[in-house]
């Protein structure tokens, strides 16, 4: 669950969606937020003027009865004016809070503070300023009144605060449309923003996420091997462009895997004759082996008989000859079969020293008509690992093989060389190295030289898989092989195998 959740977090359609949220949020959300802020004010300020304009026209109603000192008078008006469904409640109370007038009637000579409907008391001297106050739907004017000019006859201390105006009105049809205005503007918003988000949610899914989807697919199909499937995108947009890439790729991956086939098919091939090759070669050694073996003994019987009637017969010195190269056949054929028989892949204690001569050996008869100096350095002490003589004998014979093919004739130079590897007083592994003076290997090769089928070869001449046969053995034997750069010319093969050591 956590890993589908964190596979939906990191996925483009989630940070896209969540962009498009948050665009949608600045793009809609910020403006109906201001426009709501700035409905509450004005709202705030008409409701303000009216309540105020309310107070004003109760001032002027009442002004006459207070010129006149005539509380009927004022006490009838404010009645009258309390009929106006707008106005809630209109009194008038002295500073220390005693009622003098009120719409209704109860509250007159009653404590301000006492009454129920009380939102403010304002008391004190001539520092008292007007208020206005919103509680729930109701706004409150509290208008101080002070003695004014006119006032003199009754009243001797102009300025002083006499009384406060306290006028409750409530606007219920401007509330409600203010109330349906601002819930309009706040759901609308998020109206918009949900049609929004869900159309373009629809929108990506239908011209992005499908058209992904079906890229992926292909995708898909591509890496289970399917080189045939095409994507059928029309269009110029940019996955369409994507898909006609993909649709370009698959062809020259079909191109290249036909080129591919063809030229494995051909190694392979190759590869057949080369053992069919061998095997015929075995078979003509054997049936040659016989034949020597048949003359080398009958030349050898003729000379002790010549030897024993005529010592000084001039012959004996042809029948050496006969003897001598007879040898060589027989030794040569019997490398041949040797080196082409099957031998099981079993491991035992191998001695490196005795493969190398012996690999030398097999290859003896090229070396000599190439004129190569083939130098072995390598120590009096057999190097003894846990092998398999047969496979390693390939290795040399394929190393050895490769520089023939390289170096100058006459000129050309071999050098195999063991080291050891000593860890406290004992042979921890060896080091093989194989060297020649030929023209080397372009850096640019040197990372495939252990590809199968590559080669620089002639294509008449090499299959491209000694080397990929030759890293395969070591790694069998759990040993490593590289190729090391040279400063000269040449190639330099490095080896190292581990020691055997006999249980105690």
């Amino acid at each position: 669950m956590i890993q589908f959740l964190k596979g939906r977090l990191n996925s483009l359609k989630f940070r896209l969606m969540a962009l498009i949220s948050l665009m949608l949020l600045l793009v809609v959300g910020f403006p109906v937020t201001f426009f709501v802020y700035q409905l509450d004010k004005n709202y705030e300020e008409f409701s303000i003027n009216l309540i105020e304009t309310a107070s004003q026209v109760v001032y002027q109603f009442i002004y006459d009865g207070m010129m006149n000192n005539d509380s009927s008078e004022i006490q009838e008006n404010l009645e009258l004016l309390s009929v106006d469904p707008s106005i809630e409640l209109i009194r008038i109370y002295r500073p220390n809070g005693l009622v003098l007038y009120s719409s209704e009637r109860e509250e007159i000579r009653q404590d301000v503070q006492n009454l129920s409907n009380n939102t403010l008391f304002l008391s004190g001297d001539s520092g008292v300023v007007e208020s206005f106050i919103k509680l729930d739907n109701l706004y409150s004017h509290h208008h101080p009144i002070y003695i004014a000019e006119e006032c003199v006859p009754c009243h001797t201390q102009t300025g002083d605060l006499i009384a406060i105006l306290d006028v409750h009105a409530g606007f219920t049809t401007s509330d409600q449309i203010y109330t349906t205005s601002k819930n309009v503007a706040i759901f609308g918003g998020l109206i918009i923003i949900v049609i929004l988000w869900i159309l373009l949610n629809l929108l990506y899914q239908s011209q992005v996420e499908s058209r992904l989807k079906v890229i992926m697919q292909g995708f898909d199909k591509l890496a289970g091997g399917n080189f045939g499937h095409k994507i059928n995108m029309p269009g110029k947009h940019e996955l369409a462009i994507l898909a006609g890439k993909f649709n370009e790729m698959i062809d020259n991956l079909k191109r290249a895997r036909q080129k591919e086939d063809s030229f494995i098919q051909e190694k392979l091939q190759r590869a057949d004759r080369l053992v069919t090759l061998g095997e015929v070669a075995a078979v003509i050694a054997h049936e040659v082996n016989n034949p020597a073996g048949i003359i080398l003994t009958r030349a050898e019987y003729l000379k002790e008989l010549i030897a024993e009637q005529d010592p000084e017969n001039a012959c004996l010195t042809d029948l050496d000859m006969i003897i001598q190269q007879t040898e060589k056949i027989a030794d040569t054929t019997r490398s041949i079969l040797h080196y082409s028989r099957k031998l099981p892949h079993s491991f035992s204690p191998t001695n490196l020293n005795e493969v190398i001569r012996h690999s030398v050996k097999i290859l003896e008869p090229r070396i000599k008509k190439s004129k190569i100096d083939v130098k072995l350095n390598i120590p009096e002490k057999s190097a003894i690992i846990w092998g398999n003589s047969n496979q390693l004998e390939q290795v040399f014979c394929n190393l050895i093989n490769n520089s023939l093919d390289f170096v100058k004739p006459g000129e050309g130079k071999i050098t195999i060389t063991i080291e050891e590897i000593l860890l406290k007083d004992q042979i921890k592994s060896y080091h093989l190295i194989h060297q020649d003076n030929g023209p080397g290997i372009p850096p640019e090769f040197r990372d495939k030289v252990f590809s199968p089928f590559f080669t620089t070869k002639d294509s008449d001449r090499g299959t491209g898989l000694g080397l990929f046969i030759v890293k395969n053995i070591i790694s069998n034997h759990k040993g490593s092989i590289s190729l090391e750069p040279q400063n000269s010319s040449g190639a330099r093969f490095v080896m190292e195998l581990e020691a055997y050591h006999e249980k105690p």
